[in-house]
């Protein structure tokens, strides 16, 4: 290789480091904008919404409307009410109730396109309870997750039970239970889905 070779390759190499600097100082000026750095930094940041849900317990008369989900995180004061107004209302004794069946109630509703208060036949059960319950009745069962405040019966006064179970069932979430004679559709958060009638 000739010396005027190796100097146009010299050459050549410092003016694309010539680039490469004005470049990089280019975006580093760009960068320490505040706008830009601002919606880089919302752009990252996860955007939160609020979760909504209306309740009426159809044996007691309470009710509950308001968020339960906001700014990325569960609001402690509308778990304890949702909790007081899904107690066993036979003895009145709470429990705190799974905030992800309020996800999955939450899901279920927007899934379904509807604002109707969900009507609650029942929510948490006490041991006691279940056990007198299920002396009854073979459809309760002796390990309920009721008691664990993981389950609810509920309908919907504008949505035909069938289309509340199906939506449910699409989710594919949970467990889902059909029980047109009691006019209620069982909802739970156990860790795989279950269909039953």
């Amino acid at each position: 290789m000739s010396k005027n070779e190796v100097l146009n390759i010299e050459s050549d190499l410092r003016i694309s480091r010539r680039k490469f600097l004005i470049t990089a100082s280019s975006f580093v000026a760009v960068a320490a904008t505040p706008t830009f750095v601002a919606s880089s930094l919302s752009s990252l940041r996860p955007q939160f919404s609020s979760r909504k849900l209306s309740l009426y317990n159809i044996h007691t008369g309470e009710d509950f409307e308001g968020m339960y989900w906001r700014e990325g995180q569960y609001d402690a004061e509308a778990l304890k009410r949702l909790s007081y107004l899904l107690r066993d209302r036979r003895n009145n004794l709470e429990h705190p109730m799974d905030a992800k069946l309020f996800d999955l109630m939450h899901k279920l509703q927007s899934t379904l396109g509807v604002k109707d208060p969900y009507q609650v036949i029942c929510g948490y059960r006490s041991k006691q309870t279940n056990a007198t319950l299920h002396k009854k009745s073979k459809g309760v069962a002796k390990n309920s997750l009721h008691m664990q405040g993981k389950a609810i019966d509920v309908c919907l006064e504008h949505t035909s039970l069938k289309e509340l179970c199906q939506a449910a069932r699409s989710l594919k979430a949970g467990g889902v239970g059909y029980y047109p004679k009691s006019n209620f559709v069982h909802l739970d958060t156990r860790p795989k889905p279950a269909f039953w009638s």
